[in-house]
């Protein structure tokens, strides 16, 4: 099985240069990791660094053009690696590569898409209590309006099967940043995907920026409505 890694960066130098060994290191029996690094431009030598690691693959883009086209990106890659899963994860460390093995052991049982869940037992965070209200409350409106069977709709961190991803016709996805991930997998879900969890520690960013903007907060609720009624 080859599993592909895909990792959107902006100045994720440091953390890229922490997070690509252990990805490429990883065992598990009969999986093979690459990874593919899409990175917008970053000033920092985010590009440079990746181009350092064999069995990494980088997309480069001109400038920033947003979280979810830059997983379009890295999934057009996998699909030209010939992968049999897609992995999407964080640049910033926040997600231990670890759990791995537990995302695939799940899709080798069958499933068509893991999600690493803060909110499911075993999973959570170390935020503050504000910002746990705030996530709460938007995984909540997410399972309302969307009806997809998973705790966490706006984790980042999942594994998809090839095989499901190009069932999607990924030019009805409008969503180009942060939204993209509950868009992407309501189409999922609509295609009858098997979804599952598997819980997950997000711990925060110890080095560089975030990059989420508030407007994105902003955009949320109507992405949902939009795809609710729109499809």
């Amino acid at each position: 099985m080859i599993a592909a890694v895909v990792i959107p960066t902006y100045n994720e130098k440091k953390n890229l240069e922490r997070l690509l060994p252990k990805i490429l290191s990883q065992k598990i029996k009969g999986v093979e990791f690459k990874a593919i690094v899409v990175d917008d431009n970053s000033p920092d030598g985010t590009a440079k660094a990746a181009k350092k690691f064999r069995k990494v693959f980088l997309v480069s883009r001109p400038c920033k053009m947003g979280l979810g086209s830059a997983y379009l990106a890295g999934f057009k890659k996998a699909f030209e690696l010939n992968a049999d899963v897609v992995f999407s994860m964080d640049a910033d460390l926040s997600h231990d590569f670890d759990y791995s093995k537990d995302f695939i052991r799940e899709i080798q049982a069958g499933a068509g898409v893991v999600i690493g869940s803060r909110y499911v037992a075993g999973g959570g965070t170390n935020w503050a209590i504000s910002r746990k209200i705030i996530s709460g409350g938007a995984n909540f409106l997410a399972r309302l309006i969307l009806g997809v069977p998973a705790n966490d709709l706006t984790s980042g961190f999942r594994c998809y099967k090839i095989s499901l991803l190009k069932k999607i016709d990924f030019s009805k996805i409008k969503s180009t940043s942060y939204s993209f991930l509950e868009e992407l997998i309501y189409h999922c879900h609509k295609k009858g995907a098997k979804i599952k969890e598997v819980p997950i520690f997000f711990a925060d960013r110890t080095s560089g920026k975030s990059k989420l903007r508030k407007m994105e907060i902003v955009k949320f609720p109507f992405t949902l409505l939009r795809l609710r009624f729109f499809g």
